[in-house]
């Protein structure tokens, strides 16, 4: 495994020069690298871990993942469960590293740039010196067609997101030679602004032999600066966000059983637009329930269980695969502390674990807390619906689906994890202006 730098670069000719000869050279100078405060990760991707180490350090993140050969997603797949004390961004990079051993990283003058274990072993066209250099003055989406310009056998497809973060203008100089990595990290760190690249992991050549970038894609990555984990792709007006405005609306808990279509935290609910109707809970649920287009078609059914909606979708009930983890048994105990810490409880007191655990994402100070009490045989679902009645909290409960939907093959790679998303229904809500990004408006 390739060891990691830390090194802060006085100037930009410094700082191209490290990039070009490679990640292993120069001296650690660790006092000059900002130090971060302390995590608690409750089961969130090593993605969602890196976004929130860099975001706190007031650094870029460039993230380089290769498309794995089986279409599974890469570094967010990783679980990171784990409490990391305060101190500088390098050892706070290199203990999630030490716990999944999946990732290498350079700190360099402003940015962090990891690259997953997938890319360690072979280099693709992005590293090749390729470029002729010279001035760029635009947007990440114009440096793109820059590149693809320059060299017409590569294909870079930029992942615009509406309504989402953009790569902002800045002015580069790109050194002669520079391979396209090279460039997009001088761009990333000039911008202040990352980015996430799946790049192929094959390696081809054009018919004059030179490198062509093909089934390589790259996403604009903002800062996180909040604990939510919704996906950046999903939409502002759903089904979900109706139920999370209606739980607000009458300052009622619901529990609510969805599955992940795309192998992240967004369920079936997110695929529907639907604002909430306004109306009395049972007319609510009535009309966003069975808001399919035709008589035979539902997106959710539901009933009051303990005083408690319990609401399960049809992607839910349809599918088998990962139900049964909901009625297994938990040992005996008392529970007190927020929704994140919950999933810690119920991961650990699994009377018999089976190896499906519960993401519950970072547990941040103000979170509302509840205090349940577990009896013996009582199950995950009973332990859910209590602590939503106790702390008013309503838990959104998002099955992982271990099928590829693009491929039909099922999740089988070191590392990864079995189990359902665990977050606070209320991260969904609506926010002022949501109705104008999709394009609706009253």
């Amino acid at each position: 495994m390739a060891t990691h730098v830390s090194v802060l670069r006085a100037g930009l000719a410094l700082a191209l020069a490290a990039v070009l000869a490679g990640a292993g050279c120069g001296g650690k100078k660790e006092a000059q690298v900002p130090t971060v405060p302390q995590f608690r990760f409750a089961g969130v991707d090593l993605e969602y871990a890196l976004e929130r180490v860099a975001t706190e350090a007031g650094w870029v993140l460039c993230l380089d993942e290769v498309v794995p050969k089986d279409k599974q997603p890469d570094l967010a797949l990783m679980r990171i469960d784990m409490d990391i004390p305060a101190g500088t961004l390098d050892q706070t990079l290199s203990r999630l590293r030490e716990a999944v051993g999946l990732f290498t990283y350079t700190l360099d003058d402003g940015v962090v740039y990891v690259r997953s274990n997938e890319l360690t072993k072979d280099k693709s066209a992005l590293d090749q010196p390729m470029l002729k250099g010279g001035r760029f003055k635009g947007e990440l989406a114009e440096l793109v067609l820059a590149i693809m310009r320059e060299h017409p056998s590569a294909f870079i497809h930029l992942q615009q997101i509406q309504g989402g973060f953009a790569g902002p203008p800045t002015e580069i100089e790109i050194p002669k030679n520079a391979s396209v990595k090279d460039a997009l990290i001088l761009y990333a760190r000039t911008a202040k602004a990352g980015w996430l690249i799946h790049r192929s992991a094959e390696f081809t050549r054009d018919s004059k032999g030179v490198p062509a970038i093909m089934g390589t894609s790259i996403e604009p990555r903002g800062p996180r600066k909040t604990t939510s984990r919704i996906p950046t792709i999903h939409n502002r007006l759903s089904s979900i966000s109706a139920l999370a405005d209606a739980s607000l609306r009458t300052n009622t808990p619901f529990l609510i059983y969805d599955r992940s279509l795309l192998q992240d935290t967004r369920g079936i609910l997110n695929f529907v637009i639907n604002a909430d109707p306004k109306v009395p809970l049972d007319q609510t649920f009535k009309l966003l329930g069975e808001s399919g287009f035709g008589p035979t078609e539902w997106h959710f059914h539901w009933r009051e269980e303990d005083g408690v909606p319990v609401l399960r979708t049809s992607q839910f009930l349809y599918f088998l695969r990962g139900r049964d983890f909901l009625s297994a048994p938990l040992l005996a105990g008392e529970f007190e502390g927020t929704l994140p810490e919950l999933a810690r409880f119920i991961n650990t007191h699994q009377k018999s674990p089976n190896g499906e655990i519960m993401m519950g994402g970072e547990i941040a100070d103000g979170m509302p807390k509840g205090k349940i009490r577990i009896e013996p045989g009582e199950t995950v679902h009973q332990a859910l619906v209590a602590f939503a009645k106790a702390s008013g909290v309503s838990p959104y409960v998002i099955v992982l689906d271990l099928q590829n939907p693009f491929t039909g093959k099922m999740i089988d790679r070191p590392g990864s994890w079995r189990g359902a998303y665990l977050q606070d229904l209320s991260e969904w809500r609506t926010q002022p202006g949501d109705e104008k990004v999709i394009g609706i408006h009253d």
